[in-house]
């Protein structure tokens, strides 16, 4: 009996997708330069903004500045980014964050 079909196909992209993403997590580990980290660290430690372009992004952000008491684009955008770079960074985001206890 065939078991194809979507579930199959789904179930067989999530492990592919799982096996990327620890490949990735493996060769970043190695490939972290603490030495580039300090630097950079240093380089940026009095002037921590970030700039992009997203204009849905912003539409969305703005909206909810306009309808939430007390909503702050910066904080839900570091919010958002932060949690994202911890989880996709791990090796990384310990090194960094080593570096701030310092």
């Amino acid at each position: 009996m065939n078991k194809g079909g979507l579930g199959s196909d789904m179930g067989s992209m999530l492990e592919r997708r799982e096996k990327k993403k620890s490949q990735r997590s493996e060769s970043t580990a190695e490939k972290v330069n603490a030495v580039l980290l300090e630097e950079l660290h240093d380089k940026i430690k009095n002037q921590p903004r970030i700039s992009f372009w997203d204009p849905e992004s912003k539409i969305v952000l703005n909206y909810l500045k306009e309808t939430k008491p007390k909503f702050s684009i910066s904080k839900e955008i570091s919010s958002v980014l932060q949690e994202y770079l911890k989880k996709e960074y791990p090796e990384i985001w310990a090194e960094v964050k080593e570096l701030r206890t310092e």
